[in-house]
């Protein structure tokens, strides 16, 4: 019975569900008791022969199991019949289902082919209207063009008429400029003069570098003291075995001999009273070789060149004059830079002896030769305005 019950379920809709399940559970009702018979059964035969009198109530209960089972059947049959009008009733549903799912089916397809019809005449729309807002925008612009024109014609006869009126006052203006134009002449020859004198002092204030690393060499030289003067910048680097012992971050005795030496040199090169005016700046560097890790060489550093600079600022240092160590005092500065700028032989390799080095440098004062430049451009600039007047 359950191979039809499972065909009928899988052809009812949701309104018969119910009623299956209800069959389902009389079904297994009916199992049941079926298995209880064979028990009550297989007992009785088991118990035949020992007690007659169990049998007999095993009979009637026999009995009274079949009258519940027969009044059981009653009400399944109704079940049955009740199920089997409902599956006549769902059968006309489902051909009305059926009949309705060709008609909606039908009406979907006039609708997809009415949409179509009305996305076409909803493009060739849009198109018009895109054709029509590209004209609109072009006569706009026609439009905007005309009223350009329009002003620009209105501006040009305004202009026209401003010239004819400027050009009388030129005319009467000329005969004046006539006149000054003769006493202009007389005065380039005067601004000529002006302009070489400025020149030369341009040439002389862009090659201000130039010249006092010129004179501190040639002051270095003529003391006979052994120091490496780099010929771009200026620096002078001091080795480091000269000045400290190994390892050591104070003054040696000769280290202090040696500044005592070169420090009058190096100020007395600088504090010219021509290059004094542009020295911003001397700074103490200190540096090492790459071994052992940076923060210690960092630290090595640092104290090696404030060693120097303590000692030259000092009153221990008593071979430079009170006004360049005042002078010192204003612009010294001194830094560790660790292993940071080694010094490299030409096939790349570091030379450990020259990177452990103390370095003296000077920073001139930029802002002042800058405004000195500008200054001498704008007078050139003046100078050639009234030239071409």
């Amino acid at each position: 019975m359950r191979s039809p019950r499972g065909r009928s379920r899988r052809r009812i809709g949701r309104d018969g569900a119910q009623w299956l399940s209800f069959s389902d559970l009389m079904s297994s009702l009916l199992l049941i008791f079926i298995l209880i018979m064979f028990y009550i059964m297989y007992q009785y035969f088991d118990m035949y022969e020992i007690n007659m009198a169990e049998i007999a109530r095993q009979q009637y209960d026999l009995d009274q199991a079949n009258a519940d089972l027969a009044a059981e059947r009653t009400k399944l049959s109704d079940a049955e019949s009740q199920m089997l009008a409902q599956q006549i009733k769902l059968n006309a549903a489902q051909k009305d289902l059926t009949d309705a799912e060709a008609i909606l089916a039908s009406q979907q397809a006039d609708l997809a082919a009415a949409k179509t019809l009305l996305d076409d005449k909803e493009t060739q729309i849009n198109e018009q209207q895109a054709a029509l807002d590209a004209l609109s925008l072009q006569l706009n612009d026609q439009q905007t063009q005309i009223n350009e024109q329009q002003a620009t014609l209105n501006a040009q006869a305004a202009t026209l008429a401003t010239q004819e009126q400027t050009l009388s006052a030129q005319a009467a203006t000329l005969a004046s400029q006539k006149e000054t134009l003769t006493a202009q002449e007389e005065t380039l020859i005067a601004q000529q003069a002006t302009l070489e004198d400025q020149q030369r002092q341009l040439e002389q204030l862009v090659g201000m570098r130039p010249r006092i690393i010129s004179s501190v060499s040639a002051a270095l030289r003529a003391a006979n003291i052994s120091a490496q003067v780099d010929p771009t910048s200026g620096a002078i680097a001091l080795e480091s075995d000269v000045l400290f012992s190994t390892g050591q971050y104070e003054l040696s005795p000769q280290g202090r001999a040696f500044i005592d030496r070169f420090l009058p040199v190096y100020l007395s090169a600088l504090f010219t009273e021509e290059y004094q005016p542009y020295v911003a700046e001397i700074l103490i560097e200190g540096h090492t070789d790459s071994r052992g890790d940076y923060i210690s060489n960092l630290e090595l550093s640092q104290r090696r060149a404030l060693a120097v600079a303590s000692y030259v600022l000092s009153d221990s240092c008593t071979t430079v004059t009170p006004a360049q160590k005042a002078r010192l005092r204003q612009m010294a500065t001194a830094n560790g830079r660790s292993s940071s700028d080694p010094v490299l032989y030409p096939d790349g390799t570091e030379n450990m002896d020259a990177s452990r080095r103390v370095v003296f440098k000077f920073r001139l004062t930029d802002e002042q030769m800058i405004r000195q430049l500008k200054d001498i451009l704008e007078s050139e600039d003046l100078g050639a305005a009234g030239a071409n007047e």
